[in-house]
């Protein structure tokens, strides 16, 4: 079945911060049910240098998987497949249920800008988008930016700069899609919704700022 849009971009805005462990039980169990089986959210947990925690999603499915043999072997074909619906079904509402809770209780801010630069960017502008995670308490946990427009050959070259500087502590989990640089902006991480709006309107002049 193919993956609903809204929960593909919610989980890809979250695997940064799955990656560096700052999301909750639940909220692992959502992402992991949901790259289990969407093919473009796997790809872009790869892209980030996710193989581990997919290969753990791999185990424990293959864990499960041997569980329902086992399950099999000990009552008829016909027990099993209605014990197996049931138990599927449950456990897989039960854990879309909850991890909508927690999902819901995130509120997505997105900003657009622009950077002024003819030396990057192939009409002089490159066209910046953020996208905030902010959690129940108001505070942002994350910071996703995307950026587009560049030179050719250009963007490997900021992609190369951040991987190669360890001093920009607060950039993280950069990665190339196409002629688009992504990355976390780690520098408004704690921050409050409010404050974040108000700075965001004094740092990048941003005139509308949208939730999602």
């Amino acid at each position: 079945m193919k993956a609903n849009n809204r929960d593909c971009k919610i989980v890809q805005d979250l695997l940064p911060n799955y990656l560096e462990n700052l999301t909750d039980k639940v909220t692992n169990e959502y992402i992991e049910a949901h790259v289990a089986t969407c093919a473009e959210c796997k790809q872009a947990l790869k892209d980030m240098n996710g193989e581990i925690k997919l290969e753990q999603i791999h185990q424990e499915h293959e864990i499960k998987y041997l569980e329902g043999i086992r399950r099999r072997v000990r009552r008829t074909i016909l027990l099993v497949t209605i014990a197996i619906i049931l138990i599927a079904g449950g456990f897989v509402g039960y854990v879309y249920k909850k991890s909508q809770i927690q999902v819901n209780n995130y509120t997505f801010l997105r900003a657009e800008y622009i950077l002024e630069d003819e030396e990057l960017a192939k009409d002089g502008r490159i066209h910046c988008i953020m996208i905030a995670v902010i959690d129940e308490n108001n505070i942002c946990k994350s910071v996703r930016v995307v950026k587009n427009g560049y030179k050719e050959g250009v963007i490997s070259k900021e992609y190369e700069k951040i991987q190669g500087h360890n001093e920009i502590k607060n950039v993280k989990n950069a990665v190339v899609r196409g002629n688009e640089l992504h990355y976390n902006d780690n520098t408004w991480n704690g921050t409050e919704k409010k404050e974040l709006e108000q700075r965001w309107k004094e740092v990048y002049f941003v005139d509308v700022i949208e939730e999602i």
